[in-house]
């Protein structure tokens, strides 16, 4: 595809050599001077200008005089847009392949691949024009919405993690509750959602889940959150709309994520915290990112101020040594015992 092209279908303007045929994209780095490359801030500008790229695309403020250049406001997703049009989806076929298992009673939508070895239980509902990848399985009672992606061995409707103690043993409490996942889903291999005790753990529109995720029973997942892998939410965990949740988080039982808040990759939330909407934490137990970020500098200085007290304590030590102190006062002989 030619740059000239690519910037129409973009809705963009270009500079430089609009005949040049772009064969793919690259990183900075590595592009060659017929592939595509990304300029995302400022930091990038000197990396970009000695790239290979024959192709830039670039934030409004980078200027050059040399390259061929293709600025957006919103560079990031424009790069996006870009590898969508460069490396067109592959068309996945529709239809059941015959090692497939589709139980009486599911209902599968029109235009639905169904790869290799899926197991879709009874009563369970796969939306129009969804993927399911091979090796996923969907237990009974599962409802999942219109063009969602659920990528290989993911596990959706498995019994959540309920017990109760009686007479010095764990009973199982019945899992006999479901699954709703909204419309526009990606769930990614090996990820598990486990079904609700009672009613439903729900998966709003939109939500993209990477791989490896653990949504426990109960949960309810708002619209558009992104959570990477090996998160786990405990049960009855509520993330509200448009959240951000990083990697190897940890959410404890019924602990409230609220619209627009961000968890740091690795923090911890304790049972029934509450992060409020659009902050950003981090560390464990997750604390505001500016607080995190102050006590990190004060673990820091602590050996310089560790490195301090010692050099005051030889100090002392060595005045000790130049200046006779006065005996201390049990040490004075008594005259009456002389």
């Amino acid at each position: 595809m030619r740059v000239r092209e690519l910037a129409e279908r973009l809705n963009l303007s270009f500079k430089g050599n609009g005949d040049l045929d772009l064969t793919g994209a690259a990183d900075l780095e590595s592009a060659a001077p017929t592939e595509l490359a990304f300029v995302g801030a400022k930091k990038f500008f000197k990396t970009a200008e000695a790239s290979q790229a024959g192709c830039l695309v670039a934030t409004l403020d980078f200027t050059s005089h040399e390259r061929t250049v293709i600025r957006a406001r919103d560079a990031r997703a424009t790069f996006a847009a870009a590898l969508q049009l460069l490396y067109p989806t592959r068309t996945v076929p529709a239809g059941i392949h015959p090692t497939a298992v589709v139980e009486p009673g599911a209902s599968v939508g029109a235009n639905v691949s169904i790869g290799a070895h899926c197991f879709i239980g009874e009563g369970s509902v796969i939306g129009d024009e969804s993927i399911l990848h091979p090796r996923v399985t969907i237990y009974a009672g599962v409802v999942i919405g219109q063009r969602s992606i659920i990528h290989s061995g993911a596990v959706i409707g498995a019994d959540g993690f309920g017990f109760v103690p009686s007479g010095g043993v764990w009973h199982k409490f019945p899992q006999v509750g479901g699954v709703t996942i909204g419309d526009d889903v990606e769930i990614g291999a090996n990820t598990c959602i486990d079904r609700a005790a009672l009613g439903q753990t729900v998966i709003g529109n939109g939500v993209k889940l990477d791989n490896m995720v653990h949504i426990a029973h109960n949960c309810r997942i708002g619209n558009h959150v992104v959570i990477a892998a090996q998160t786990g939410l405990s049960g009855g965990v509520t993330v509200g709309d448009h959240a951000i949740i990083g990697g190897q988080v940890g959410i404890g039982d019924k602990a409230r994520i609220e619209s627009g808040a961000v968890l740091g990759s690795g923090c911890g939330v304790l049972t029934s915290k509450i992060v409020r909407a659009g902050q950003p934490v981090w560390g464990t137990p997750a604390r505001p990112l500016r607080e995190y970020l102050e006590q990190l500098a004060q673990v820091a200085r602590l050996s310089q101020t560790k490195e301090e007290l010692r050099q005051v304590q030889l100090l002392v030590e060595q005045i000790a040594e130049r200046v006779e102190l006065p005996l201390p006062v049990q040490a004075v002989a008594d005259p009456k015992n002389s």
